[in-house]
């Protein structure tokens, strides 16, 4: 079976993003339906986003999954 894993492309593009849309953290995590330490974790790249947390974060904003984010498949069956 393969596993799913949603990695921030580029964290500092990332973090561009939302500043360029005016939020803090703390506005972009309560938009995003998530947790201001969720939001902060991965900024640091500390931690990688669920796929329900990565679309509620596009949402947020204005911008299209792939923009931000990329899935890694990872085989595990071997």
């Amino acid at each position: 079976m393969a596993n799913r894993t949603v990695y921030v492309k580029d964290i500092d593009a990332f973090i561009e993003m939302i500043v360029k849309a005016g939020y803090s953290y703390r506005q972009l995590a309560k938009k995003a339906k998530t947790n201001p330490t969720t939001i902060t974790l991965i900024t640091k790249g500390e931690r990688n986003p669920s796929p329900k947390v990565a679309i509620n974060i596009c949402r947020a904003l204005g911008c299209q999954f792939d923009d931000i984010f990329f899935i890694q498949f990872i085989d595990k069956s071997q």
